[in-house]
């Protein structure tokens, strides 16, 4: 169809041509005046003795008025429906911890530098910088309680150190980053190295659009078997 927008009722019960091709009155307007004249279907010179127009009464305005706002009524309704359906299908994801295959969990580090300097540091080429483009460090000094990712040192006894979360660019790169880090020797301590875990965003929970462009959290469907529950991961 030559018009673009959606016809209005007049438009509807207005055929320039015997051939039956309508178009809108705005379009009709503009082909006899700026351009050729002649009907886009059939070719056809438009001729005011064959235009056909049913005068629209005020009646028939009202219940077109009527219908289309039902119309967006019902729309709308589903619109909501659907968000609803949506929304009740993620409330079991609050709950979840998904594998991030970007974001590497370190324990056992303990380097010597001072505190101003130490993000910077770490990002260096002489620690994770050296294994690709990273988004973000986050040091928590107080390790997590969990005995897979405690650091031992040769006598058996808990070595301690901080923990530290590198998201980075890529997936591979955090990948390349657990197989050196994991099992290596930091001075007298044994780090561990894994993927990192991290959480649904409240508000893809909610079928909403994150309005923070540097949230950390997912906003897509992980995958299932790498989704753990708290229990799962106290167990």
């Amino acid at each position: 169809p030559l018009c673009v927008e959606e016809f209005d009722l007049s438009d509807r019960n207005f055929k320039p041509c015997p051939c039956g091709y309508q178009i809108c009155q705005f379009c009709f307007n503009n082909i006899r005046t700026n351009l050729n004249g002649l009907c886009p279907a059939c070719r056809r010179p438009y001729d005011d003795s064959t235009i056909e127009y049913k005068v629209i009464s005020p009646d028939e305005y009202k219940a077109e008025a009527q219908k289309k706002t039902r119309l967006n009524a019902e729309r709308r309704q589903r619109e909501a429906q659907k968000r609803e359906i949506e929304a009740q299908n993620r409330k079991h994801l609050a709950g979840l911890r998904v594998i991030q295959k970007n974001l590497v969990y370190v324990v056992g580090l303990n380097p010597r530098i001072k505190e101003e300097d130490l993000l910077q540091t770490l990002r260096g080429e002489q620690y994770f910088g050296q294994y690709g483009k990273i988004v973000k460090i986050v040091v928590n000094k107080r390790t997590a309680q969990d005995p897979a990712m405690t650091s031992y040192n040769d006598s058996g006894k808990n070595s301690g150190g901080m923990g530290v979360y590198v998201t980075f660019a890529r997936k591979q790169d955090a990948e390349t980053c657990i197989a050196a880090v994991d099992g290596s020797v930091n001075g007298d301590r044994v780090l561990r190295a894994t993927y990192g875990t991290t959480k649904y965003c409240s508000a893809y929970l909610r079928n909403e659009t994150c309005p923070n462009k540097n949230c950390m959290f997912l906003h897509e469907p992980g995958e299932e078997a790498e989704s753990f529950s708290r229990l799962d991961l106290s167990s």
